[in-house]
């Protein structure tokens, strides 16, 4: 009896975890399913949503086909046809617009299209502007200086320099073969929307033109390049006059251009702006010849020693000692008739004292 009563005890907790097995693989099986259709049904639902999305792009497709076909048989049918119009607000707004300086004076604005002031894209220019042509490892890991303080340890301005002469040497005899070349320059600036441009200013818009047909889209250095007119005529205003003495304040975030020094100082007159663009007149030169003129002879009337070049050192010394000689002339015959005149008013007092004595 006793032995009988163990086993009904043990078939009894056998049976009960028997029952929580089964529940538990049952409660298993039930997540499973839930699981297996919530896939199933977010499957679904994507199939469903890309179905929904290349119907509309197909939609969208057959409405800008139709659209195009609609314009087309109005040209066939002979009905003028144009762009639409911009809203009436835009335009005034647009014109409203100050003209932005950066762009004016650079050719580059560090806001791009997000600049709320206006750019004057020229249609026609003697200066030919290539983004970002000349690039150097130097040049490329600027902006990981702040992260990275040894990144400046690989790279030295002498061997960005001395690239620069190699790239100086390769590509401008290039662009003297399009025409005369009055300016050439290259940014060294860090800033991203003037890094590594370069500024081709021929003598004539034609030459200009015919240098961006043969340049744009070509490839230079494993890069495509892109050609634009640029609207910089006046190198004395683009150039940062601080950078060339490095007193610029502004460092690496200056929006002037900061160039590479040509070899031997080549096209230092443009620097200057002495020679101007064929649609300016030759009136500012003039002036400043005249300036230069009327300083020379104020010069020679002071006997100063002339700071510019002379036409030679013995004409200059010539003129110096001649203006020497009628001043000290004019001095010493100043000197004699003063001396006279007192002479005089001495005998004349005399003779009168001898008068009166009498």
């Amino acid at each position: 009896q006793k032995l009988h009563e163990e086993w009904l005890l043990r078939e009894q907790k056998a049976q009960e975890e028997f029952r929580i097995k089964k529940e538990r693989e049952e409660a298993a099986r039930k997540r499973q399913e839930e699981q297996e259709r919530k896939l199933k049904a977010e499957w679904e639902e994507q199939q469903r949503k890309e179905k929904e999305e290349e119907e509309q792009k197909l939609q969208e497709k057959r409405e800008r086909e139709e659209a195009v076909q609609k314009l087309l048989d109005q040209l066939e049918n002979g009905a003028t046809w144009q762009n639409p119009e911009p809203p009436m607000d835009l335009r005034v707004m647009e014109k409203d617009r100050a003209n932005c300086p950066f762009y004016s004076k650079t050719g580059a604005c560090r806001f791009g299209d997000r600049c709320s002031r206006k750019h004057n894209f020229p249609t026609s220019s003697p200066t030919l502007l290539i983004r970002s042509m000349f690039t150097t490892f130097g040049m490329e890991q600027c902006r990981r200086d702040d992260y990275d303080p040894d990144a400046s340890l690989e790279y030295s301005e002498e061997e960005t320099y001395q690239q620069f002469l190699d790239f100086y040497d390769d590509v401008l005899p290039e662009f003297r073969n399009v025409g005369k070349v009055i300016q050439f320059k290259v940014s060294c600036n860090l800033e991203p929307h003037l890094r590594g441009n370069v500024y081709v200013q021929y003598q004539t818009e034609e030459e200009c033109q015919a240098a961006l047909s043969l340049f744009n889209g070509r490839w230079y250095a494993g890069r495509q390049l892109q050609c634009e007119f640029c609207p910089v005529t006046r190198w004395k205003m683009a150039i940062c006059g601080l950078f060339e003495i490095q007193q610029c304040p502004r460092g690496k975030h200056c929006n002037f251009l900061h160039v590479f020094r040509n070899p031997n100082n080549e096209f230092w007159e443009a620097n200057r702006d002495l020679y101007l663009s064929p649609d300016r007149t030759g009136s500012s030169f003039g002036k400043n010849l005249d300036r230069r003129e009327r300083a020379g002879h104020h010069e020679d009337y002071y006997g100063r020693p002339r700071r510019r070049r002379s036409p030679g050192p013995d004409h200059s010394y010539k003129r110096n000692g001649e203006s020497e000689r009628k001043r000290r002339s004019s001095h010493r015959s100043k000197k004699s008739h003063k001396h006279t005149r007192s002479r005089d008013r001495h005998s004349s007092r005399s003779r009168g004292r001898k008068r009166n004595r009498s």
